[in-house]
């Protein structure tokens, strides 16, 4: 009898691993596929790059603000039951995705309805595995989680570009319904996560962190469109300019956002001391260790995000690639990561030759000489072959970043706080990915708009005052970003004059490398960020007791 409940247990497990384990992988995938199928999508929906950027940084923000209440809902209804439906509505956002008319009806199936269906299915994985695992295999089992991650968007990117270049960008999205069959069957083994008592519902929390947290995640993704600080265009609705006064619509977002959430912070410590729902422990920000953890995470997600998405901007124009080739050129970093992880996980008492703490310290530094590598390698007419050594040691680093990076930040928390660190961890991450695409993204634009500028005036032998200088790079700045490219063509052949055109391509060329050599030097001031929030976290995890 024993020996029948070890098997139906061990069986039970098994089934469970594989349903969290390509959960991830499929959300992994989805997002990967959408800078991958861009140029084709472009085409066919009439649109521009900017759009698809806005698309993808709408869906993290979405998953990021609809976590808190995410979990909120786990509690009161269990975990298992929240993760199914997730299942089923990000079953028919991708459905819609792929079936989208017009790229107002993808932005709102992808960005709303499956961002807010992915948010399940990114935190519930990883409380489920501390459910089901625990000392050696927990940890063995979070980096098979991070490595099915991982080969989601290598996937993604690679057989999404194939197919999308074979067969159009609509059988893309195959794949992870395909995958989604597979985690529905699965999905049935999952323990009942449900708690003895459920707790009621904190709706005012989830109103006021999803507010707050929306106010600040879209102020920021606006910043590309809107600027900064100083506006550069007015932000209205009808005929209402806000904000009535000369600033940029980003801060007075950011601001409202924050406002909020100290009323949400406020509202939660009210609930704890009457001891009633609330959607986490706050007191769980006070922890230096996981604050300086999930910040590091954070900077590595938002760097990495930010490069690749460059990339997939860049390269095609360098090296004149299709989708498909795209990924394959960029491929080297995506499979660097999970070889280092696989050797991790075959080889992990490395973490108590080396302390973990350490390992993630290095991946920092060798994540840093990969992109200075990359920036060395990057000129006009560069090749796939030159791009190799920079992503492989970028590849490196995050591999061994990821390794330790969030056993280290979790267990800093206590054993009643551990629970809630998925829904702020997996947030965060998202507002990092959201912020790689809308900073690095941003500065390509910006760069690339400037040299292009300057290369004209050059070429002509005109001169501009600042002022009509900056105007003219943040007209070409926002029209890089929101028009299609055959509008983008018919404004350059009315604009340029004809003794420029024929050398227009070059033009854009060395304008578009120079932009994304300076997006890597951003991106290597923030590693050097990242790393002195990596010196915070312990050198060994935590075994906390309470």
């Amino acid at each position: 009898m024993a020996t029948l409940k070890e098997t139906i247990a061990s069986k039970i497990r098994h089934q469970s691993f594989w349903a969290i384990a390509l959960t991830l992988f499929m959300v992994a995938y989805n997002v990967s596929v959408m800078p991958a199928i861009m140029s084709p999508l472009v085409r066919e929906l009439n649109s521009s790059v900017g759009s698809i950027q806005g698309i993808l940084v709408v869906f993290s923000l979405v998953t990021a603000s609809f976590a808190p209440t995410t979990e909120n809902l786990c509690r009161f209804y269990g975990r298992t039951r929240i993760f199914g439906v997730g299942l089923i509505l990000y079953g028919i956002g991708i459905a819609l995705t792929s079936l989208s008319p017009t790229i107002g009806i993808l932005a709102i199936s992808f960005s709303l309805l499956t961002g807010l269906a992915a948010t399940p299915l990114i935190s519930s994985p990883w409380a489920i595995a501390e459910m089901i695992y625990g000392g050696e295999d927990e940890e063995q089992t979070n980096l098979v989680l991070i490595l099915a991650s991982i080969l989601g968007g290598l996937t993604g990117g690679i057989l999404g570009g194939f197919i999308a270049y074979n067969f159009g960008w609509r059988w893309a999205f195959l794949p992870s319904l395909s995958v989604l069959i597979l985690v529905l069957r699965f999905q049935r083994s999952l323990p009942s996560l449900t708690m003895p008592i459920p707790q009621p519902i904190d709706w005012i929390g989830g109103l006021l962190s999803f507010l707050g947290l929306s106010s600040i995640f879209v102020g920021i993704g606006l910043a590309a469109e809107f600027g900064w600080w100083v506006p550069k265009r007015e932000f209205t609705i009808g005929s209402l300019i806000i904000p009535p006064f000369a600033i940029s619509i980003v801060p007075t977002l950011v601001a409202v956002g924050m406002i909020l959430l100290g009323f949400f912070g406020f509202w939660q410590r009210w609930q704890a001391r009457r001891s009633r729902a609330s959607l986490f422990r706050v007191g769980l920000l006070r922890r230096r260790e996981f604050i300086f953890g999930m910040l590091a995470a954070m900077l590595h997600t938002l760097i990495v995000t930010g490069v690749q998405f460059n990339l997939f901007q860049f390269v095609p124009i360098a090296l004149l690639l299709n989708p498909f080739r795209t990924a394959i050129a960029i491929m080297p970093y995506n499979l660097t990561v999970p070889i280092v992880l696989v050797a991790v996980v075959k080889y992990l008492i490395l973490g108590n030759r080396i302390a973990p703490k350490y390992i993630v310290c290095s991946g920092i530094c060798w994540l840093a000489v990969g992109i200075a590598v990359l920036y060395s390698s990057l000129h006009p007419h560069v090749s796939a072959l030159e791009l190799m050594p920079g992503l492989i040691i970028m590849g490196m680093g995050s591999g061994l970043f990821l390794s330790y990076i969030s056993v280290l930040t979790f267990s800093s928390a206590s054993i009643e706080d551990k629970p809630q660190c998925p829904g702020i961890y997996n947030p965060i991450q998202n507002l990092g990915s959201s912020l790689g695409r809308g900073i690095l993204g941003t500065a390509l634009v910006f760069f690339t708009s400037q040299g292009i500028v300057d290369s004209v005036l050059e070429k002509l032998g005109k001169t501009l005052t600042i002022v009509q200088r900056v105007e003219v790079i943040a007209q070409l700045q926002e029209m890089l970003q929101t028009f299609s490219r055959e509008e983008m063509r018919a404004v350059f052949a009315n604009k340029v004059p004809p003794s420029i055109y024929p050398s227009l391509q070059s033009i854009n060329l060395n304008a578009a490398n120079t932009g994304i050599r300076n997006s890597l030097l951003i991106a290597l001031a923030l590693t050097a960020v990242c790393f002195v929030f990596a010196i915070g976290l312990p050198k060994y995890p935590y075994c906390r007791s309470s």
